[in-house]
């Protein structure tokens, strides 16, 4: 199959891809050609029915993602349209593919109306829009792909011509795919001003994910989007416990939350430890035995927590790249807005990674993930057991593995339990550190109350002020 190369003169009187077929010869493209008519005709139709669609999907899909010429030509009148700020609508668009000198190529009046009275749903458009983008990859490596096989097949040229040229080939395929996510400045205030006006209007705690703990909540902001949080202490000191809090508060609001565990224990255990915490039975009382009367509060409970928005997977031999897909189809199928890992160091690297290299590749990929997905990533992280002696408070640079995590994350919290190293200090007190803070800048100490039982924690205020 010989799929036509793009025109790349994109200037506002063209700029269309040339094709070999026409909207009339449908029914000479393969059934497995990477397109979706339907798909084209919901984008173009969901921006008929609310124009201010278009600055959402502008940066996604563009002419040339269309494969019928005649949604090509309608695409760039809309897009000649919003560059001068003039209203789109049929009657406008009409107005512009008639300069163009495209109307009747875009299937006239007729064809926008039918456009408008489809059965698009608005709301679905970056759905739309994906399955655009993506067969429009398809079709760039299959052009890719065809360019290589009459390469390899020019007798002509030899081995290091071909290879030459393949690359230059590979070059401008790759800068096709991703040109789209570098456009001039003008074109991306748009977008930033509607975000700050959707801060205006929003409460602080719409934004972000809270901690559960309130004086965290301050000294933090809460876990914000496309930031990476570091969690850090050593065993049994309670880091899975500000996780677990932390996850909870979050769905409690309506906050999308995945959580994965890479320790020990399956998904059973992880609601278990939820379940604990929110009934106030120890997870060993849950499973040796309770009375009637609390497994009617067990049951009660349960109910209430399986309305939570969590995610929950249990896989000890995790790899960054599986979170990402994970957590990508989360998102795309429920929505989310925070990740908990619980613990970055026991996920798998890559083949003949050694651990500085697997750690290395962990803390790195945890940003990228954070940024890609738009959202917070939690990551409880062991301290490096013979970092810190006698028992004292760790730093961030005691954290196991690499110096990358310190690095790499906006905030890292040392949470630390004394009475694990002090017989005379209080087995419900835990020490909670802010010791990085590229968020608000905030640093400093404070403490927590810990049921021993059942790991619940709580504001030590509010426990001082109960006689606590």
């Amino acid at each position: 199959m010989v799929i036509q190369q793009r025109n790349n003169n994109n200037n506002q009187t063209g700029g269309y891809r040339p094709r070999p077929q026409s909207d009339t010869r449908l029914g000479s493209i393969p059934d497995n050609f990477p397109y979706s008519q339907e798909a084209e005709e919901a984008v173009l139709g969901c921006i008929f029915i609310e124009p201010a669609l278009f600055s959402d999907i502008v940066h996604t899909v563009k002419e040339n993602s269309f494969f019928l010429p005649r949604h090509q030509y309608i695409m760039g009148a809309m897009s000649r349209l919003s560059e001068r700020n003039e209203d789109i609508d049929i009657i406008t668009v009409s107005e512009e593919l008639k300069v163009m000198g495209r109307l009747t190529d875009a299937g006239g009046d007729a064809y926008l109306t039918h456009l408008l009275t489809a059965q698009a749903t608005a709301r679905h458009i970056n759905t739309y829009a994906r399955i655009v983008q993506v067969n429009d990859a398809r079709r760039l490596i299959l052009q890719l792909a065809d360019e290589a096989k009459a390469l390899a097949l020019n007798p002509e040229m030899d081995a290091t011509e071909i290879i030459a040229n393949l690359g230059v080939a590979i070059d401008r395929t790759s800068s096709e795919l991703t040109a789209h996510d570098m456009e001039p400045l003008y074109k991306h205030v748009g977008s930033v001003l509607n975000q700050i006006q959707t801060g205006m209007e929003a409460s602080p705690m719409q934004l972000v994910s809270p901690t559960g703990l309130t004086e965290l909540d301050v000294m933090m902001g809460g876990y914000r989007r496309k930031n990476v949080y570091i969690v850090a202490g050593r065993t049994h000191n309670g880091k899975s416990t500000l996780l677990y809090t932390s996850a909870l508060a979050d769905a409690k609001l309506g906050k999308r939350v995945a959580f994965y565990n890479t320790a020990d224990g399956d998904i059973e255990t992880v609601v278990l430890m939820f379940l604990a915490m929110e009934t106030g039975i120890s997870p060993s009382a849950l499973l040796s035995g309770i009375t009637p009367m609390q497994w009617r509060h067990v049951l009660k409970v349960a109910g209430d927590m399986a309305e939570l928005p969590i995610y929950i997977k249990s896989d000890k031999r995790l790899t960054p790249k599986a979170l990402y897909n994970h957590a990508r189809a989360v998102k795309f199928k429920y929505g989310l807005d925070i990740i908990y890992v619980d613990y970055l160091q026991a996920m798998v690297g890559g083949p003949n990674m050694n651990d500085t290299e697997r750690n290395n590749y962990i803390s790195q990929a945890m940003g990228q993930i954070a940024s890609k997905l738009n959202v917070a990533v939690v990551g409880a992280a062991q301290i490096n057991r013979a970092g810190v002696n006698g028992g004292k408070a760790p730093e961030a640079h005691h954290i196991a593995g690499s110096t990358k995590y310190e690095m790499d994350s906006q905030v890292i919290i040392i949470v630390h339990k004394e009475s694990l190293y002090n017989k005379d200090a209080d087995p419900t007190k835990l020490t909670i550190m802010v010791a990085k803070n590229k968020v608000t800048g905030q640093t400093g100490t404070l403490y927590a109350r810990l049921n021993p039982l059942t790991t619940a924690l709580t504001d030590w205020s509010d426990a001082a002020d109960d006689g606590g």
